[in-house]
């Protein structure tokens, strides 16, 4: 087992709930990648350190207002983690769609570890 390569994703709810078990499991994952998300910003402190974070939202997503991601990119980055943010624009909802098509998402997953 690679404990130090182990990774949360989600969409939508999913996405949602990604930010919310890392507060709830601090420093256990290597990286999550939320499409789609949002979170508490005032959590970010209780993440532990060491993960990294791909944040993807459309960019006229009706369902999940693209401002939640936006908020928790700069939480991230504000506290420190190594985070990247993709909006795609034009895009609603299903922005899924355009993060699993990118060419880099699983070299980029699978390249991440946790230190400790």
């Amino acid at each position: 087992v690679r404990k130090k390569q182990i990774y949360i994703g989600g969409l939508s709810l999913g996405g949602m709930g990604t930010f919310e078990i890392l507060w709830r499991k601090p420093g256990f994952f290597a990286a999550a990648f939320p499409i789609c998300g949002g979170g508490d910003p005032e959590k970010v402190g209780e993440y532990g350190s060491g993960t990294s974070f791909w944040i993807f939202h459309g960019e006229k997503d009706p369902v999940v207002k693209p401002a939640h991601s936006r908020r928790m990119a700069d939480a991230l980055q504000k506290a420190g983690f190594k985070m990247k943010y993709s909006e795609y624009p034009g895009v609603m909802h299903d922005s899924w769609k355009n993060a699993f098509a990118e060419p880099d998402l699983l070299p980029w997953l699978f390249r991440q570890k946790r230190k400790s």
